[in-house]
């Protein structure tokens, strides 16, 4: 009791109370209790009422970082300050269960001279005893949370061995207390998890799908609350990270996974090594585990960059035909894709380089046109019943998305139907709530009205309305394939899923021939076969001599656009193959350095 003198009496006492989680306040009442007592005590050790100040902001938050505790922060201020005189709590792990934080309050404590108090005693920092005491309470302090944590996190990975511990759920699947993991009841719930699983398997993109249900206006379900299902379904857009986290989830799989995104998995010899939690055929599934392994494959597939190297990656809407399935004849690598200003796609190969010269530089003008030509010629209708295949899909997609409609209408029917009793069962007396459930009931009404004129649309566009002669016409479509490809209605995305169909990789090379591409085409069938393309002539051989000649023989009477369409008429053509322009015909006389053809009118008006 020496310790206490009239400097410290003089100077204020705080009194810090703290508990981990709001949980322990509710529900932990007695040590809230304990804490606040303390105010007693420094009565008792001669603090006056006007000098006591209690700092209880920090109820509900832990005691392992300082950052969050406003409370601790402007305790360490008023001591450091030289305002504190004593420092109450009723143990050291109520101020701290860090060392850093603790030896911290210590060390600024020892520096103003405050005293540390708690239920067995008051300790002056700058008595060695009492320092190294503290400290070993500060030390316990810290290891005791790791303990706790570490018992805590063993308690729920031997629960999650069993597949009892209670994890987040996606949509479509429900947590029951006896029986754990289980298919939402919701009939339209578990018809759209199909659904979306089907539109991928056919797709092979996520973004695609997530596409398909924007077109065809489907949500999404999802249950709040960790899968309760005394929670609402809500219904919701589907986004492109949804979609790839609902792939990539084993729960669909009928897999419970804990830690799932640790790489490592637990040993199941040694239950203290940690890792992923992995207990294949626990539930039911939606897909089946081989069903997942794939999407998961098809999903790193559609990648073009892995840790900076060229992937295959999915099909794209862009006008390169052989976009990702391109490699170097010089060094094996796959080959990226720019564009060039006219919309010839540019093959380019800087695998090799070393000092940021590219291996090739291949324009695909002609190498394009190659393989597509190749292609067309080897498909027969033997091969590919195109037809049946295409009718079939519409098919397909036609009942898939009634089905999701009718069940969607059907739910919407129900909410009016329940209002509409929720609304006949008030009293008629009773005009406040009776007005409330009337404009809910008129809300739910508009609601399902607003549905069917969505749906009413819906159904007017294919796939829904396709008459019989459409059908013939989407028959003889498929029978001739080269009609297909150039029809307006074929994506360039199509075009590269047919192409990657039948061929595996297409390596390009032209370091053979200064004026032939060597172009290697790899079948999906393990037949290679190679065919040379005609290479894009370089800048000073873009324009044939005789032409350039013939401009030569016409500038001096005649303007630009006048040389053009005699050339044009004449049947010459440009180096790319193309009809003559003003622009054209102008940039070639540039490089001649020949002048512009003027009027006689306009070279006096000059000479003026």
């Amino acid at each position: 009791m020496n310790k206490i003198r009239e400097s410290h009496l003089k100077r204020k006492a705080y009194i810090y109370i703290r508990q981990s989680s709001l949980a322990q306040v509710q529900h932990h009442q007695e040590s809230t209790r304990r804490q606040y007592r303390l105010y007693e005590r420094a009565l008792r050790l001669g603090w006056p009422k006007e000098r006591i100040e209690i700092i209880d902001e920090d109820q509900g938050k832990s005691g392992a970082s300082a950052q969050l505790r406003s409370g601790f922060t402007r305790l360490v201020s008023e001591v450091a300050l030289d305002r504190a005189g004593g420092i109450f709590g009723l143990e050291v792990s109520r101020l701290a269960r860090s060392c850093s934080d603790w030896y911290r309050l210590l060390e600024v404590a020892a520096l103003s001279g405050a005293l540390i108090v708690d239920e067995e005693g008051v300790y002056d920092p700058n008595h060695y005893n009492d320092r190294l005491l503290l400290g070993l309470k500060g030390t316990l302090s810290e290891a005791e949370l790791h303990f706790l944590k570490q018992r805590m996190i063993g308690g729920r990975r031997t629960k999650a061995r069993r597949g009892e511990f209670r994890i987040r759920l996606p949509g479509g699947y429900v947590w029951d207390e006896s029986e754990g993991i289980l298919m939402d009841p919701d009939e339209r719930a578990r018809d759209t998890v199909e659904v979306f699983f089907s539109c991928f398997e056919r797709i092979g993109t996520a973004r695609g799908t997530v596409r398909y249900f924007e077109d065809n206006h489907l949500r999404f379900p999802l249950r709040d609350g960790w899968g309760s299902i005394k929670t609402a379904l809500n219904w919701s857009c589907l986004s492109p990270s949804r979609a790839v986290e609902i792939l990539r989830n084993p729960i669909y799989a009928g897999v419970y996974s804990y830690d799932r995104n640790n790489p490592k998995a637990e040993d199941p010899e040694d239950v203290c090594s940690g890792g992923r939690i992995w207990l294949p055929n626990s539930h039911a599934g939606y897909i089946s585990l081989e069903g997942y392994n794939s999407n998961l494959s098809r999903l790193e597939d559609n990648r073009s960059y892995v840790l900076g190297m060229l992937k295959k990656g999915s099909a794209r809407q862009g006008r390169s035909l052989l976009q990702g399935i391109v490699l170097c004849g010089v060094c094996g690598r796959r080959m990226g894709v720019i564009y060039a200003r006219d919309g010839s796609s540019i093959y380019t190969c800087k695998g090799s380089s070393s000092v940021g010269k590219s291996c090739q530089h291949i324009n695909g003008r002609h190498v394009d046109r190659l393989v597509k030509t190749v292609v067309l010629d080897s498909l027969t209708q033997e091969q590919f019943d195109l037809a049946r295949v295409a009718m079939q899909k519409l098919k397909e997609r036609h009942m898939e998305i009634e089905r999701q409609w009718e069940k969607r209408l059907e739910a919407a029917r129900y909410e009016v139907d329940k209002a509409a009793r929720r609304y006949y069962q008030v009293e008629p007396e009773n005009r406040l709530v009776a007005r409330t459930l009337e404009k809910d009931w008129n809300d739910k009404l508009e609601e399902a009205e607003h549905l069917e004129s969505e749906y009413d649309k819906i159904r007017k566009s294919p796939p829904f309305t396709i008459s019989r002669e459409q059908w013939h016409q989407v028959e003889a479509l498929a029978e001739d394939i080269p009609r297909l490809w150039e029809s307006k209605t074929t994506t360039n995305n199509q075009r590269k899923k047919l192409l990657r169909l039948l061929i595996e990789d297409v390596t390009l090379c032209n370091q053979d021939d200064p004026w032939c591409v060597t172009v290697k085409i790899h079948w999906k069938t393990g037949i290679a076969d190679e065919h040379q393309a005609e290479r894009v002539k370089p800048f000073p051989h873009t324009t044939d001599p005789d032409v350039v000649d013939r401009i030569e023989q016409l500038y001096l009477s005649h303007t630009d656009q006048q040389v053009a369409d005699l050339l044009n008429k004449e049947g010459y053509r440009s180096g790319y193959g193309n009809d003559f322009t003003v622009s054209c015909i102008a940039h070639i006389r540039q490089r001649k350095r020949l002048l512009k053809y003027r009027s006689s009118k306009k070279a006096k008006h000059r000479q003026h």
